[in-house]
């Protein structure tokens, strides 16, 4: 499932980034995924996929943009199937 792989890909970097013990971190579980952990993946998500971070500011391309694009939008599905298609509009 992408959406774990997203979800430990935040952790390790609210880990590495953050030393504040209060720090959200996401379950590995996403069944134990609370509404604010999903908005907060939502808002992450919907960040990673601007065109200015999905390819690195242009750095990133071919396969690897193909391969890093996949991962989101299979993790943004994954998200969608958990009822958070409301998180989506951001105005």
């Amino acid at each position: 499932m992408s959406l774990k792989k997203f979800i430990a890909q935040q952790n390790r970097v609210t880990a590495m980034f953050n030393r504040d013990p209060s720090a959200v971190v996401y379950p590995e579980d996403t069944s134990k995924l609370t509404t604010a952990h999903k908005q907060q993946l939502a808002q992450g998500l919907l960040s990673a996929l601007s065109p200015e971070n999905l390819c690195c500011d242009g750095e990133l391309r071919g396969a690897e943009l193909r391969a890093k694009s996949n991962l989101l939008n299979k993790a943004k599905a994954d998200l969608e199937a958990l009822d958070q298609k409301d998180e989506w509009d951001y105005a």
